[in-house]
């Protein structure tokens, strides 16, 4: 065995995957986006058009929404990074690595806090005497 180099050939379906993992990830980041902008829209309507009492509800649900917004934008930008951290790896026929492994668990723990907001909001609405 020599020191003969091998010279690495990259399938092109590597490149085609990682913009389609790019793609995916940017709908996601835009479809949470849209979710955050829907809800900032909800409260600031219940806020001008209900009164005063709803003010501590605009207020909660415009947090959740800046949240939201806040990970739309962190899954975007990461996004981007990662597809042109892989690209270059994949142009230098580099071995990785290709995954990522922190924010699928930080998307679902944020996804999962917001979501349980949400849950114990409801569940607080209906149990709420005053209804």
């Amino acid at each position: 065995m020599g020191s003969e180099q091998t010279i690495r050939r990259t399938d092109a379906k590597a490149f085609f995957a990682n913009e389609r993992t790019f793609l995916h990830w940017m709908s996601t980041a835009v479809t949470i986006g849209s979710i955050a902008a829907a809800l900032s829209g909800v409260a600031g309507h219940a806020h001008r058009h209900w009164g005063d009492e709803f003010l501590e509800k605009a207020i909660l649900v415009r947090v959740v929404s800046l949240l939201l917004l806040i990970i739309s934008i962190t899954i975007a930008s990461w996004s981007g990074i990662n597809f042109q951290k892989r690209a270059m790896y994949l142009e230098a026929k580099l071995d990785g690595p290709y995954d990522s492994r922190w924010l699928p668990v930080m998307l679902t723990i944020c996804m999962i806090v917001s979501m349980g907001a949400v849950f114990l909001g409801a569940v607080k609405r209906i149990t709420s005497p005053d209804l």
